[in-house]
């Protein structure tokens, strides 16, 4: 059966939720509280704020993304929160205003995660193999939002790894370059990391935790250099702000690294 994109916790009143109890929350708190509704709350009051309520590329841009990860799931709710909390890092931690960068935020994932499903939802088609999904959705997704959309999403998609790579080198060695070399790529997979790394004391069940930790423990130091590039996109108090999510998140992880062995011993 089929999620529906904005799923209300049982027994809750989507009705009570309004911009004005959602505003100024923090993001995991803001999810804890009121879910999926209040995340999407959120965002539309947040996108209206800065005068992008009626901006059709980013609407069109968000639903899709949701539509594709509908059915989705977490250790702690919906997929559709990460794209979304994701997209709220963009707006509001970092201040971007540039529309290609924040229509970008919501598809991040949707050549990795679901190529096949791209491709015949916009199409009506369905490849026959995930490279030829890939192949195909590229041009497509750049026909429905445009080039510079479809070219950030496509640079945040980690590659293939080949017999004999070490994942988790693959991945390190994917973001340092695109962090170096490209800025508006970068913001996003930032408002990424941010989610899952400095947000992964959300995560439940430690083991888990701890992959993700491994995972992402040596690439605080690529984000907090991309946020100091003389190309960077993120200045000011925005910098700042970005910068202590990072710190938060790099002491926690290393926190949770050291308690390990003593939790399994």
């Amino acid at each position: 059966m089929e999620q529906p994109l904005i799923p209300v916790k049982p027994n809750f009143d989507p009705s009570l939720i309004t911009p004005d109890l959602v505003r100024g929350l923090s993001l995991g708190t803001l999810t804890e509280r009121y879910g999926t509704i209040g995340i999407y709350t959120r965002l539309k009051d947040s996108l209206q704020v800065r005068g992008f309520g009626d901006n059709e590329l980013i609407h069109t841009s968000l639903q899709l993304g949701l539509a594709l990860h509908a059915n989705d799931v977490r250790t702690n709710g919906a997929y559709n929160d990460h794209l979304m909390r994701v997209m709220l890092h963009v707006l509001e931690d970092y201040n971007i205003k540039d529309e290609n960068t924040i229509a970008a935020a919501p598809l991040h994932d949707s050549f990795e995660d679901h190529p096949i499903d791209l491709v015949t939802t916009l199409t009506g088609e369905r490849p026959e193999s995930r490279a030829h999904a890939l192949d195909l959705g590229r041009t497509t997704l750049a026909r429905i939002t445009n080039d510079e959309v479809a070219e950030i999403v496509w640079t945040m998609t980690n590659p293939e790894v080949k017999d004999g790579q070490d994942k988790l080198e693959v991945y390190a060695e994917h973001t340092e370059q695109l962090v170096r070399r490209f800025p508006k790529a970068r913001v996003n997979k930032l408002g990424d990391f941010t989610d899952n790394a400095s947000g992964n004391h959300a995560t439940i069940g430690l083991e888990k935790q701890r992959k993700a930790d491994l995972k992402y423990i040596r690439l605080y130091r690529i984000h907090e250099l991309g946020l100091f590039m003389p190309d960077s996109l993120i200045t000011g108090p925005e910098r700042i702000r970005a910068l202590d999510l990072l710190s938060k998140g790099y002491a926690r992880a290393l926190g949770r690294l050291a308690a390990q062995p003593l939790l399994s011993a």
